[in-house]
This record gives C-alpha cells, structure tokens and sequence, in this order.
C-alpha cells in the first residue's frame, strides 16, 4: 500500500476520518503559492532562502490531504509562457507586477517538495493551471463507464474556479489559515452570490475582472451585472433581448458587445490542453517519510514534521477498493 495511502489510513485512526474512495483532489499550485507568499511574513531557512511560500504550500496540501482524504490526487501548475489569454488579449493581466525573484527562487522547492511525495504534476505552454485542472476534469468525465462515479474537488485560493462546479465537482477555497477554507458545492454557490456556477462566466463577462484585466461591459457593474443575469439567465439571452433592456443598460451593452463577448472568451476556463491523464497514475503514491523529513528540515519546516503520521501501520502494499 502505498505510504500516502497509509497516511490517510493513520488519519482515520486518529481523527475517525475515512479515505474517501473514487474521490480525485485536484490541486491549483501557483494560486496557492502566490496566496501563501503574500499571507505569510518572510520565513527564510538557516542560509537566508526565503521559503514562506513553500511552507505556506506544503501546508495547505497536508491540510487537504487531512480534511479531503482523496483516493486519487494531482497537481496542476503555470508554465513560464505566454498564455493564449495573453496572445487573444495583449492586456490581459497586463497590469500585474511581474512575480518577485522572491517568490520565483521558491518555486523550484514547491516542485521538488511534490515529486519527493511522488505527487502528479502537470502543467502544458500556454495554459494556466486552472485549465490543466479543468482539463483533467472534463478527460476523465468522456470516460463515463470508468468513472461516473468520481467525486472532483479542486483546490484553489482563486474563486473563477466556481464556474467548473456541478454534481460531481465542487471547489474548496483556501482562505488566509486551513480553518478558514469553504467547500462550494452548487447549492452553495447559490446561497453566497444568487447565481448557479454555470453562469459565472457570462457574469464576469459582464463586469470585467479588475484582478485579470478583463474589461467587460464598459459601465455595467456587479448589481447590474447579477440582474442582467437573474433576468435573462446568460450572455447569449441577454443579446437576443436587448430590445427588452431600457436606459443606460441598454446603452452600453450596444455599445460594448464585442468587448461583452471577448471578455467572456477570456474568463472561461479551458477544456482542451493536450496532455495525457490517466486516473491510475494519481492514485496515491508511495514516498520515503526520511526524505521528506530531511526536506523539511533543510527548509526549516520542523512543525510541518509533526503534522506528518507519528507511526505507519504496516500493511500489505495493495489497493484500497
């Protein structure tokens, strides 16, 4: 069996918990990473490596891996390539600072920190992790004899993802500490922002994204933008009944349709990435606990240590089914 697989057995034992079976937790790296490095304060090893976002990570997996005891996990992650946003869009995101060296030099920990616990990482040119992620989803959906019955949950700090939520997915958003992390399902989608996840494209689309520089409808805001919705259900209706649209607001969506429709282009979350997944390969894989103990102490990171299994049962090396 394997040693993540123990941990999760380890953890039933000693928080009553179960690894949840068919369960495939899909984890959003740089939105977690650039979540940690603004969060936590500097954190540099005995050598003066600055590593708060990598401690700030490896938190947040161990916690997921605690509360979401998935059967299967992934990872996906940003390449350093100019995304085919930016190439439909010159301005997208086109305000952000460039990430720090202080962040960047982190990153390569992040990856050898995953590939010591023999976690899955994927990552293709020109798509952000957020389509790697919905990628993987939709692959594995085509399959429906194999695998109807698998649950996805995606681990992000970043809420577009709320659009890819339905009956099998849902999002569990990091906030600043593990305790403060929300699972959505649709229902809860719903109860916090009056729209189903379905509709959260066409809703940015409406009033542009300041974060990703996602211009939107020139003048529509957000109250404007969830009535529009509320009303005509999507982008496409409320063209098809701009006649039924008076005032201002029918001012501006004339004016602004093609903007309307490239803004939603840009906010919806890609299906198609070439890359190949299988659901076997992210079953939970074995790792050598001295390594990562020996990682985590050259990085400083002793009181993750200890949110690792104090003991390993030892069990045949076999699949849980």
């Amino acid at each position: 069996m394997h040693a993540l697989t123990r941990f999760c057995i380890y953890l039933h034992t000693k928080y009553n918990t179960a690894m949840i079976k068919n369960r495939l937790v899909l984890i959003d790296a740089f939105a977690l990473i650039h979540r940690a490095f603004h969060a936590i304060p500097p954190l540099a090893t005995a050598d003066g490596r600055l590593v708060n976002a990598v401690y700030g990570f490896t938190g947040a997996l161990l916690s997921a891996i605690k509360e979401l005891q998935p059967e299967y996990l992934a990872v996906g992650i940003d390449l350093p390539k100019p995304t085919r946003r930016k190439k439909e869009y010159a301005a997208y995101k086109a305000h952000r600072v460039p990430p720090p060296d202080e962040l960047k030099s982190q990153i390569p920990y992040v990856m050898e920190m995953l590939k010591i616990f023999n976690i899955p990482v994927f990552g293709v040119e020109g798509y952000e992790g957020e389509d790697i992620i919905a990628t993987v989803v939709a692959k594995i959906k085509m399959q429906k004899s194999k695998c109807k019955n698998i649950e996805f949950i995606i681990v992000t700090g970043d809420l577009d993802l709320l659009q890819l939520i339905d009956d099998q997915t849902k999002v569990y958003a990091m906030g600043r500490g593990a305790n403060e992390a929300i699972i959505y399902d649709k229902q809860k989608v719903i109860e916090r922002y009056s729209l189903k996840p379905e509709q959260f494209v066409d809703f940015k689309a409406l009033k542009g994204d300041v974060s990703d520089n996602i211009p939107g409808v020139r003048g529509i805001g957000e109250k404007t933008a969830a009535k529009l919705m509320t009303d005509f259900g999507s982008l496409k209706n409320i063209y098809e009944n701009l006649e039924k649209i008076s005032g201002k607001s029918h001012t501006l969506l004339s004016e602004n349709k093609e903007q309307a429709f490239l803004s939603q282009k840009l906010s919806k979350i890609s299906t198609d990435a070439p890359l190949e997944f299988r659901l076997e390969d992210a079953r939970i894989h074995e790792y050598n606990k001295a390594d990562v103990i020996r990682f985590f102490n050259q990085l400083g990171f002793k009181s993750l240590i200890s949110r690792l299994p104090s003991e390993i049962p030892n069990h045949r090396q076999e699949k849980l089914l």
